[in-house]
């Protein structure tokens, strides 16, 4: 017999649905909008196979990510939803090393947010294999 989650279970669970919802959307508009995209994450687009790369890999990374949160959800999967999460999560660390190395801007926002989901989804994920 399985159990039921707890109520910060299913709440982690329910965010990480959001979570993933928005990677998702990210990752379509990489495809079907790049400048609104890009321009909402800061970013500016490359030119020719840059632009390519730019948006190939940018695609690949948002919906994947999104993919992997969704299917752990719904599935309650958590190795799906560890994937997600590191996805994510491991974005923040490569940002500060952008900073501190290479002159980046420090873009403290982003890494709140990709650290609050990393927090969810992780959770979520250890609440899953926790039943």
């Amino acid at each position: 017999m399985t159990q039921t989650l707890s109520l910060p279970g299913k709440l982690a669970l329910g965010v990480s649905a959001l979570f993933g919802l928005l990677y998702l959307s990210f990752g379509l508009a990489w495809l079907g909008a790049p400048s609104i995209i890009a321009g909402a994450l800061g970013a500016s687009l490359l030119q020719s196979t840059g632009l390519a790369t730019q948006l190939g890999d940018s695609a690949a990374f948002f919906l994947c990510s999104g993919l992997f949160m969704l299917y752990g959800v719904f599935r309650r999967h958590p190795s799906y939803l560890m994937a997600g999460a590191l996805l994510i999560g491991l974005v923040a660390p490569a940002r500060i090393v952008a900073w501190q190395v290479h002159g980046a801007a420090l873009t403290m926002d982003a890494i709140v947010v990709e650290i609050i989901t990393f927090l969810v989804v992780f959770s979520a994920a250890r609440a899953v294999s926790a039943r």
